[in-house]
């Protein structure tokens, strides 16, 4: 039968000796060491959590007061500006424009008939001379006169007939007579040779007129430049004012004037009725600088204060206005509020890190106010962020 070998025997306790027992690991002390770590974390994790991401907003309602003042200044837009001037600004602009206008005037065309009569005799050898003004009519009754002296030539020296020019008595289309018309000399009548000289035909050189017509005049053109005038002026003035209405102020009509260049007319082929009208005109404006203006007006203001930029309101009104040197009187109105100045960016390095209780009151040292308010993001801490672009102050006058 086998038998158990046993090569390692416990050791075995003598009599009389006390057993010994070893301590046991504590468990809590782990659970501190785990508690400090997490503890450490969140303040190294506040920290940069502090110093990387958290934000604070100032909101500061300072406290405001009135101010109106009235001052007469010279705006100069040439050379350096002193005392009592502010800048100003020649400005131009040049339009040209050409419209159709209706001729509303009328004149009556009045203008006689003209040509030549045949005139011959047949009962004489001899020239016979006849003076100007004497009078042909017609078979039909039309009263024409010689224009000229003129000389009848005698049978032996010709056909006894010569070519006579006449103007008609009287203006109008009843005497563009026929060709084949026959004429008798009613200064004849009564002698012997009545009959014997007379007309045998003739021949229209000009027509008679009597008619009123469309007639472009001095009034119609003078119609015609006051509406375009003044349109162009309007519409120059918009166009200064919508160019350069964000660095000068042009409120005023007095600060524009307008030049016409050139102007001139002419009338449109195969229409009797209207007429075309071109006109260039340049507008001219002196224009304030509104950032001069408001240097002018800090210029005003007591020591230590500034405006209150949405409050303030500027109103002027020119006197004189010379526009060849550049120059205007005028009488501007400032009015508004205004409060003590302090610089943002100095006031907020000057709170970074404070608490709020501290950063409130070096703000009312800098600053006469009527609120402060305070906000952080996120929630939490009562104190200002530490570095300067994590902190923002912003004006607020609607509190007061």
């Amino acid at each position: 039968m086998k038998r158990k070998v046993i090569d390692i025997y416990p050791p075995s306790k003598k009599e009389g000796e006390k057993e010994v027992s070893l301590p046991k690991r504590s468990e809590s002390r782990g659970g501190r060491g785990v508690f400090i770590i997490a503890a450490l974390f969140l303040v190294i994790a506040g920290g940069y959590f502090y110093y990387t991401v958290y934000q604070t907003r100032i909101t500061i309602s300072p406290d405001t007061e009135s101010f109106q003042e009235n001052e007469e200044v010279l705006v100069r837009a040439f050379g350096s500006i002193g005392e009592g001037e502010i800048r100003g600004k020649m400005i131009k602009e040049t339009i040209e424009e050409t419209r159709e206008f209706p001729i509303e005037e009328r004149r009556v065309v009045e203008e006689r008939a003209e040509g030549s009569i045949e005139v011959c005799q047949d009962y004489t050898n001899n020239d016979t001379n006849y003076r100007e003004g004497t009078r042909f009519v017609s078979d039909g009754g039309k009263l024409f006169v010689a224009k000229d002296n003129f000389v009848i030539p005698g049978m032996d020296n010709g056909d006894g007939c010569v070519d006579v020019e006449v103007e008609a008595s009287e203006p109008g289309e009843e005497h563009n007579i026929s060709s084949d018309s026959k004429f008798a000399l009613p200064g004849l009548e009564g002698t012997d040779v009545y009959g014997r000289v007379k007309g045998v035909s003739f021949t229209l050189h000009k027509e008679g007129v009597f008619e009123e017509v469309p007639h472009l005049g001095e009034e119609g053109m003078r119609r015609a430049e006051a509406e375009m005038s003044e349109d162009l002026l309007s519409r120059g003035i918009e166009m200064i004012r919508e160019e350069n209405e964000e660095e000068y102020f042009l409120e005023s009509d007095a600060q524009f004037k307008m030049d016409v260049v050139e102007r001139s007319s002419e009338e449109i082929e195969g229409d009797e009725d209207t007429f075309l009208f071109r006109l260039t005109v340049e507008i001219e404006a002196i224009g304030i600088s509104k950032e001069n203006t408001d240097d002018f007006v800090r210029g005003l203001l007591p020591e230590g204060y500034t405006w209150r930029k949405d409050s303030q309101e500027i109103e002027y009104e020119f006197s004189r206005t010379n526009f060849g040197d550049g120059e205007a009187d005028a009488v501007i109105s400032f009015s508004g509020e205004m409060y003590e100045y302090f610089d943002k960016e100095t006031l907020k390095r000057e709170i970074l890190g404070l608490s709020f209780l501290e950063a409130e009151e070096r703000i009312m040292e800098k600053a006469g106010t009527v609120e402060i308010n305070i906000q952080t993001f996120p929630f939490g801490l009562s104190r200002v962020a530490g570095d300067p672009n994590r902190v923002r102050i912003d004006l607020e006058f609607d509190k007061n």
